[in-house]
């Protein structure tokens, strides 16, 4: 009777033990799932927080684009010539102008070319084309006909309209009492074309 007593004994702390070790067991599983769980959230709420800086980034970026600033290449100011320009071996220059720099050499040139255009008289306009003196569609052969028959023009019937056509238009134009400039415009050729000969063209070809 007392070896059974004992057996059962001995068995109720064999089943208690292996309920206790059970439970520690089940609490460290429990425990590290926690843990995991908690490292975890925390590395999923870092990855948050870097895509939502990324996403402000990208944001910030499209709102705001970089501004590329390309420099242009510095022009270097060349003097303008109209004339001829004067071959840089004509200066005068001193012994010592090969020690000269090349800023020097071109401010030189720039003087002599100044010089040059300054001393240069301007090309004279040629005043005798019929289109500078003729302002209405008419043949400066008619002009000068009708000049002629109106006794001031004593010249060539040539189409030219040179001095002495001039000179015959302006001395019409202060008989006339009309402003005397020398210049056939509607004015002039409105008191001008009743001395026009007859058979002569009224109309310049274009």
């Amino acid at each position: 009777m007392k070896a059974v007593r004992l057996f059962a004994v001995l068995l109720c702390g064999a089943a208690s033990l292996a309920v206790f070790s059970g439970c520690e067991t089940q609490r460290s599983a429990c425990e590290r799932e926690k843990r995991l769980t908690e490292r975890m959230d925390e590395m999923q709420m870092d990855l948050d927080s870097k895509l939502m800086g990324v996403g402000a980034e990208m944001a910030n970026f499209r709102n705001n684009p970089p501004v590329v600033v390309q420099q242009m290449p510095i022009a270097t100011e060349v003097p303008v010539m109209t004339a001829a320009p004067t071959p840089i071996e004509s200066i005068a220059i001193e012994d010592d102008y090969a020690l000269a720099t090349k800023r020097e050499q071109l401010e030189a040139l720039a003087r002599a070319n100044r010089d040059y255009e300054f001393n240069t008289p301007a090309p004279r306009r040629s005043s005798s084309t019929s289109g500078n003196r003729i302002r209405v569609p008419v043949p400066a052969r008619t002009v000068q006909a009708a000049l002629k028959e109106a006794g001031f023009y004593n010249g060539a019937i040539d189409g030219k309209i040179g001095r002495q056509s001039i000179d015959a238009i302006t001395a019409f134009q202060r008989r006339e009492g009309i402003t005397a400039d020398g210049i056939v415009g509607r004015t002039t050729w409105g008191r001008l074309q009743a001395y026009v000969p007859a058979g002569m063209s009224t109309t310049r070809l274009k």
